[in-house]
């Protein structure tokens, strides 16, 4: 809608960026919870009823916008196929921050076993005791929807359910951002047990710890803290290498990743586009020759991996 539209154009990301539309339903959950308090329960023609139907629409948006076809793709059963052929990782955990079911479609194309921490099919629902069963004999995915999913929605008496991505089409209670979490659902805590598992995987004491990001902007700071806590924590080897595309300011994007950099003793490193590398564990020579490859697209990446790139 036109007002909604407006809200959004004055609306300011954090670190100067542009607001996203997590931003926006934010700001509408955050006017929800006022004006709920209040007696007087309207604001520039808005309510919290009003609100709960724009919310709604910008669901079925993101939903259309997406696509609810329950398909893999080639690029992504290269990157999961890769994963396989480490035959000393059987287990593999993914988090992921899109809303598509990508990553699960290709799964289920290969073969692959894995769980997405839903109980059942048609109507499934939120187990996380899940992602404890490891199967015994080779490899299992682990996948964190750390935003939420297309196919995510909330039932009458607010559980969360997975449920086919064609149905969710009619759903008015789809659920696909985190945001939620802090105003509407936190009882359920489907989220913050999300965030749990991947600050647990962060802090777990492997050899060779690293996390590798890839077209994350660090706009949601749950996920940036979670992160540089586990990189300070004491007795933590984890290192971090983020390959993110260039922002239209990338003299504040350059600022703030140094700034998070410095905090983490160099083990936060960045590599944006073919800008800049933030950080101090490659030399400048190493710098001129990753920066051609524009690792910050996450085809050329497995394009590296699958030609024997670590």
């Amino acid at each position: 809608s036109n007002p909604t539209k407006a809200i959004l154009e004055d609306l300011r990301g954090t670190y100067g960026r542009s607001a996203t539309v997590e931003d926006l339903i934010n700001h509408f959950l955050q006017l929800h919870k006022l004006l709920s308090s209040r007696k007087n329960q309207e604001h520039e023609d808005w309510t919290p009823n009003t609100i709960e139907q724009e919310i709604a629409t910008i669901q079925r948006a993101i939903v259309e916008a997406i696509g609810t076809k329950w398909s893999g793709s080639d690029i992504h059963k290269k990157f999961l196929l890769r994963l396989t052929d480490q035959r000393a990782r059987k287990t593999c955990d993914i988090f992921c921050l899109n809303y598509d079911t990508v990553i699960e479609a290709s799964l289920e194309e290969l073969r692959l076993p894995y769980t997405d921490g839903f109980r059942g099919a048609e109507n499934a629902y939120f187990d996380p005791s899940l992602y404890d069963l490891i199967p015994g004999n080779g490899p299992y995915f682990r996948v964190f929807k750390l935003h939420g999913s297309i196919n995510w929605i909330r039932d009458a008496d607010e559980t969360v359910r997975r449920r086919p991505a064609t149905a969710v089409e009619e759903c008015r209670r789809a659920v696909v951002y985190p945001a939620e979490q802090k105003y509407v659902q936190t009882q359920y805590g489907v989220y913050e047990t999300l965030l749990s598992h991947f600050r647990g995987r962060l802090r777990e004491d492997r050899p060779n710890n690293k996390l590798v990001v890839i077209g994350y902007s660090f706009s949601d700071e749950h996920i940036n803290v979670a992160i540089e806590d586990s990189i300070r924590a004491d007795g933590s080897n984890l290192t971090v290498y983020a390959f993110v595309g260039p922002e239209e300011d990338t003299e504040k994007q350059k600022k703030r990743f140094s700034e998070m950099a410095a905090r983490c003793d160099d083990r936060f490193n960045v590599f944006i586009g073919q800008h800049a590398y933030i950080s101090s564990s490659i030399e400048p020579d190493e710098w001129e020759e990753i920066k051609k490859l524009d690792l910050w697209k996450f085809e050329n990446l497995v394009n590296l991996m699958v030609g024997g790139g670590r």
